[in-house]
């Protein structure tokens, strides 16, 4: 939901927060006055926040305050030498008209005090497979792929061995058969190197990626 947040530096920071809620709780009777020129003065703006404030639900004491309006909600905080107030709204344009209704009327009641509101919106938050994600998708398929082709090299370095094992105890147990058996190694090792080079191939394309 789109908010903003205001630290209003004043002397009286608890008696202003009182003067804005009691103004927002007089629901619009105060808009026989004209509104401020930023606000509009016309019939049509004029008619739209007396409806508007005829809605306002507000609560306060002498240190916070909360105010509900059917274009969001306001809250005010009072801190020593601060007064806090922050805005929310369902829609960035809800969000806009606060900010003028909250600034417009606090700046007037403290004029003499020289009150400057400054409003600072908060930052969206990244949603799930919005841009904040995409670096993270993009890179699963590809580290997926990485270590499906670790586990084969793997699995075939093991099934090389388990074969060289097993043909050296063949080899302890019917000794008269080395002529033949040595050229079996021999060709079991030169296919081990073969994968081991190509598994150690694989590696090196996969960190160049």
């Amino acid at each position: 939901m789109p908010s903003a947040e205001a630290h209003v530096a004043t002397d009286r920071p608890s008696r202003y927060l009182v003067h804005l809620c009691k103004h927002f709780a007089r629901k619009g009777r105060h808009l026989g006055h004209r509104p401020r020129a930023h606000l509009g003065q016309h019939t049509q703006a004029l008619s739209e926040m007396r409806a508007v404030a005829e809605k306002a639900r507000v609560d306060w004491t002498e240190t916070e305050g909360s105010v509900s309006l059917p274009w969001g909600t306001i809250t005010l905080h009072s801190t020593p030498g601060v007064l806090v107030l922050r805005i929310e709204a369902p829609e960035e344009e809800n969000l806009r008209r606060l900010e003028e209704l909250v600034a417009g009327h606090l700046e007037r009641f403290g004029r003499r005090d020289g009150l400057q509101v400054s409003w600072q919106h908060s930052a969206p938050v990244a949603e799930p497979g919005g841009p904040g994600t995409a670096g993270k998708t993009a890179a699963g398929p590809t580290a997926d792929r990485s270590r499906h082709l670790k586990l084969l090299g793997l699995a075939a370095v093991v099934l090389v061995l388990a074969a060289h094992l097993g043909l050296g105890g063949v080899l302890a147990a019917n000794w008269h058969w080395s002529a033949g058996a040595v050229g079996a190694v021999a060709a079991l090792l030169l296919l081990k190197a073969a994968v081991l080079g190509g598994f150690a191939a694989r590696r090196r394309a996969t960190k160049r990626r």
